[in-house]
């Protein structure tokens, strides 16, 4: 035991008297403050998600995870600026020359700062949320996350799409899901004798679905005529989160009951 205490004591005694000194009255100090600033900024980043998860914010992870991210930084910075100065580092020039370093810097970064930016007023304004299904510049899917730099979002044929802030808040964007509700539109071509009762037999069915909405009124009606043929039109309400589904299932539904009718169609309804 005598032997394991004997060898850092060893190699401090080896240490010149200044650098000892500087040792174990900055440098120590110096990463044991870091240290602690790192533990501190853990256990704060997990207290603080336990806590939104009890509040109003829960409902929005996005500016959840932003607060938090946000949050835990600064600790960090604060803790590696503390100890710098315990170290003996004059942090006080350091960061006045940061001025004119700052300048240099920000031109270089200027791409990241406008991201930086643009996340803030996505985050002020909320266009979207976590597990919205949005289309902007062209591509359209679920968002996944929004970080200071940019959006991830998983595309509907199951693409993992980044891209930055500043697209996205320059670009337009539309929300599939912030609206209460969604219009399905089903268009079929029908001979003109076959109309009125093909209406009747579509309406039954927009009936029978309890997915779609009362109000506004679904809608099946002739909307343009050609030779020898009908377009009935049919217009109903539905959900964001049941807009496939009741689409692909009245389509179905539409096609199995005129044809139980001996209804013929000149082309199959079409979804618009």
């Amino acid at each position: 035991m005598d032997a394991i205490y004997a060898f850092p004591q060893q190699i401090l005694d080896e240490i010149p008297p200044g650098a000892r000194q500087w040792l174990t009255g900055s440098l120590i100090p110096a990463l044991f403050t870091i240290i602690i600033g790192v533990i501190a900024a853990t256990l704060i980043r997990r207290s603080l998600k336990t806590f939104l998860d009890r509040t109003r914010i829960r409902t929005d992870p996005l500016l959840a995870s932003f607060f938090v991210r946000a949050i835990y930084s600064i600790i960090l910075v604060l803790s590696l600026i503390t100890g710098l100065k315990t170290a003996g580092v004059p942090v006080e020039t350091f960061i006045a020359g940061l001025g004119i370093t700052g300048i240099i810097i920000a031109f270089g970064l200027r791409d990241t700062l406008s991201n930086l930016a643009a996340g803030l007023l996505l985050l002020i304004y909320r266009p979207f949320r976590a597990g919205e299904t949005i289309e902007v510049e062209g591509s359209k899917g679920i968002v996944q996350e929004l970080t200071i730099v940019n959006m991830q979002m998983i595309t509907t044929d199951g693409v993992r799409v980044i891209m930055p802030n500043s697209k996205v808040w320059g670009a337009k964007i539309t929300n599939y899901s912030s609206a209460e509700q969604r219009r399905v539109e089903i268009i079929a071509k029908l001979r003109r004798r076959d109309a009125r009762r093909a209406i009747e037999i579509i309406n039954r069915l927009v009936d029978e679905d309890d997915r779609i909405v009362k109000s506004p009124p679904a809608t099946v009606s002739v909307s343009s005529l050609a030779e020898d043929a009908a377009i009935v039109t049919v217009w109903a309400w539905t959900k964001p989160a049941d807009f496939q589904q009741v689409t692909n299932d009245q389509y179905f539904a539409i096609l199995n009951a005129l044809n139980e009718a001996h209804i013929d169609m000149l082309d199959a309804p079409a979804q618009v």
